[in-house]
């Protein structure tokens, strides 16, 4: 084949070339992309004593990969176009100097136990960066230039990281140890090199090698999960990655472009595309949240464990579009990007692409333990999340911690993350202390589920909606197991503006429990509530049952950890087995004249709600806090018979309507009428006759 192929052809370029001789935008363009060229020239290698000096887990192999790509548009565009071949040599010679290298990955993996590895993150970055280089400047070198480079980006890169990570005869990782984004990007971006050198290595058998690739990641795709080393499947059942957005994008994005290169070189591989999980392009926009930024719209993405708010799926949207594989809103998304020279020189314009966010659900649950609801796909509405599921590596201990985006900004906040290899990375950010989940005697989850997996995670474990609100519950135990046998965060979403909290908790021995906040802005206490203020936006929180002391904490924001951040928490000083707590959170309370009192009965606790002509009764049942055997928790609250763990009734004195949300009730019974039945119990919304 006639190089470069991977992602544009020469065609490409020669139109490109023709394009900005008469198109001033395109001569704009490539001058600009060009205009570093001359530094590009000038600058000095990175020396093997600067990429094996630094101290961290991938010591400064980083630099490697950095320095070759940022050489590749300026110095690779300008051969290409202009056919100055000062800018070849330098590509070659950079090229063949890191070639030299003794290795391209950290001595921290070469030296590692039981096991040494012979490639990471930073080796197939370098991989693939002088892949890239090779199919561009292919066809400037000498037949034996060929050789070389093709030979040493194979034994330096190519090899040892499918040797460590897909080859049979060699083959040191499987996916319950690696199978997060790393399994996809590292075979991914070494397979992509692998195509840029096929011609140039015909000792080795290629095809053989990419059948062997293209399974590995068809196995990633589909990977099940495994009981017995507490691994959870890669992808849920509506395409979501459980390690997050951001680490979707990398690994997700790797592998098709990976496809897409596969598919211009071989054909339609169905392999790979046959092993997709349905949803995988809906499901991470879900986790998106617009915003408007300089008068145009700009996204925030859910920030839970070392996602970064500010990531959006943009590789693997690009991708997903070349392949024919977006959906309408994936399409939205990908047209908001800016097109670069690159994607200019191989045809490809996002802003004709045309989709709506819209076709997306408001409200989406994840069997990966996400619950996500907003009142609009607009920019700067009101979001809420919540997170109840798997911890190992970037997923955090934070079951049943809750967000709120509002306004075009983060509420109540998740701690997001900082570099690995800072201290508090692993003390503070992992740490339920980052989080706004619930603690027992001052105690959280234990700290090896980040290494070890969790063997009982956390689970969105129920769900039901209403014309305005949303109920989501959270089972936390799994994680907090060696501390107590129940921890159900309840969560019902009123009007986007209301949360309510009941958090229904059983410990192995008496103990206390404790809340935490998490919040951007400042707070301030009152004698009968806590009020929070973020540059306009307000929120009030108000502790029902029962009485709390608060504590103010010192935590860090994302990404700074040498800075101070404060976050509060709530405490329950009873020394007890069980603890029922009921709070609410009203986001700017001062624009609606919303009272919230407390009510008690002889088996529930519970809060009366009066919003203009609405009321809300919400009621916690203590009969059906799991403790019975074979008596129901049956008891009377409100005037109804009901067996309902909760339950809200919701009158409108306007309409003269009553609505019943029955949760996990087999019925419920007022002066002789039956309004739900059940044998097993459900959650559900009935109309109740006034």
């Amino acid at each position: 084949m006639q190089h470069p192929y991977l992602f544009f052809s020469k065609a490409d370029i020669d139109r490109f070339r023709e394009k900005t001789k008469t198109d001033p935008a395109a001569k704009a363009l490539y001058e600009n992309a060009t205009a570093k060229a001359e530094e590009c020239l000038n600058e000095p290698f990175v020396t093997w004593e600067e990429a094996d000096g630094g101290s961290t887990l991938h010591g400064s192999f980083g630099l490697l990969n950095q320095q070759a790509n940022r050489w590749y548009t300026p110095l690779g565009l300008k051969y290409l176009v202009e056919g100055d071949v000062r800018c070849a040599e330098r590509l070659r010679d950079l090229t063949a100097h890191f070639i030299g290298f003794e290795r391209w990955y950290a001595r921290s993996f070469a030296e590692r136990k039981p096991n040494a590895w012979h490639s990471d993150l930073c080796s197939t970055n370098t991989t693939l960066a002088l892949g890239r280089i090779f199919d561009l400047i292919r066809d400037f070198l000498t037949p034996e230039e060929r050789l070389q480079l093709a030979g040493g980006i194979f034994e330096k890169g190519v090899k040892p990281a499918l040797g460590d990570w897909a080859l049979p005869e060699t083959r040191i990782h499987a996916l319950e140890s690696m199978g997060h984004n790393w399994w996809a990007v590292c075979i991914a971006e070494t397979a992509v090199a692998l195509l840029a050198l096929q011609d140039d290595l015909p000792t080795e058998d290629c095809h053989g090698i990419f059948n062997c690739v293209d399974r590995a990641l068809a196995d990633y795709l589909t990977y099940p999960g495994n009981t017995l080393f507490n691994k959870t499947r890669s992808f849920d059942d509506r395409g979501m990655f459980y390690e997050g957005m951001s680490y979707d994008n990398y690994g997700t994005g790797s592998l098709l472009r990976y496809l897409w290169c596969r598919e211009r070189c071989s054909g339609k591989n169905d392999v790979i595309r046959n092993a997709l999980p349905a949803g995988l392009c809906d499901a991470p926009l879900c986790f998106l949240y617009p915003r408007t930024e300089n008068g145009k719209t700009a996204y925030y993405s859910l920030d839970f464990c070392d996602n970064a708010k500010e990531v959006c799926p943009d590789l693997l949207a690009d991708f997903a579009v070349r392949l024919g594989l977006a959906t309408a809103p994936m399409r939205a998304l990908a047209s908001t990007h800016a097109a670069d020279v690159w994607d200019t020189v191989a045809g490809y314009d996002p802003s004709t692409l045309r989709g709506s966010l819209e076709s997306l659900p408001k409200t989406a649950v994840f069997s990966s333990g996400y619950a996500i609801t907003r009142d609009t796909w607009a920019p700067d509405g009101t979001l809420l999340a919540v997170r109840s599921g798997y911890c190992w590596n970037h997923a955090h201990n934070d079951a049943g911690s809750f967000v709120i985006f509002h306004k075009g900004k983060t509420f109540f906040t998740d701690s997001g993350t900082c570099s690995y290899s800072d201290p508090l990375y692993h003390a503070f950010y992992c740490q339920d202390a980052a989080h706004s989940v619930v603690r027992v005697g001052d105690k959280g989850r234990r700290d090896e589920e980040l290494y070890r997996g969790t063997r009982f995670p956390g689970a969105i474990t129920d769900r039901c909606e209403g014309d305005d609100w949303f109920f989501f519950q959270a089972d936390s135990t799994g994680p907090m197991a060696h501390l107590c046998s129940r921890l159900y965060r309840n969560f019902i979403w009123i009007e986007n503006r209301l949360l309510v909290i009941v958090d229904d908790v059983y410990c192995h021995e008496p103990e206390t429990v404790q809340l935490s906040f998490h919040f951007d802005g400042t707070y301030r206490q009152e004698p009968d509530a806590i009020f929070f203020d973020n540059g306009g936006m307000t929120a009030k929180l108000v502790s029902h049952t029962p009485a709390m002391t608060l504590a103010e904490k010192i935590g860090h924001p994302h990404e700074k950890p040498t800075e101070d951040k404060i976050y509060i928490e709530l405490r329950d000083e009873e020394t007890a087995r069980t603890h029922t707590l009921i709070h609410t959170l009203e986001l700017d309370p001062e624009t609606r004249g919303v009272t919230i009192r407390t009510l008690k009965s002889e088996n529930a606790d519970g809060i009366l709600i009066t919003d203009g002509d609405t009321q809300r009764e919400i009621w916690y049942n203590h009969l059906a806090d799991g403790h019975v055997m074979h008596d129901n928790s049956q008891t009377g609250i409100a005037g109804f018979d009901t067996d309902a763990y909760m339950l809200m009734l919701t009158r409108n004195k306007r309409e003269d309507t009553l609505r019943a949300l029955v949760v996990c009730g087999s019925f419920l019974r007022r002066d002789g009428k039956v309004h739900l039945s059940s044998f097993a119990k459900v959650t559900k919304e009935v109309l109740v006759e006034v």
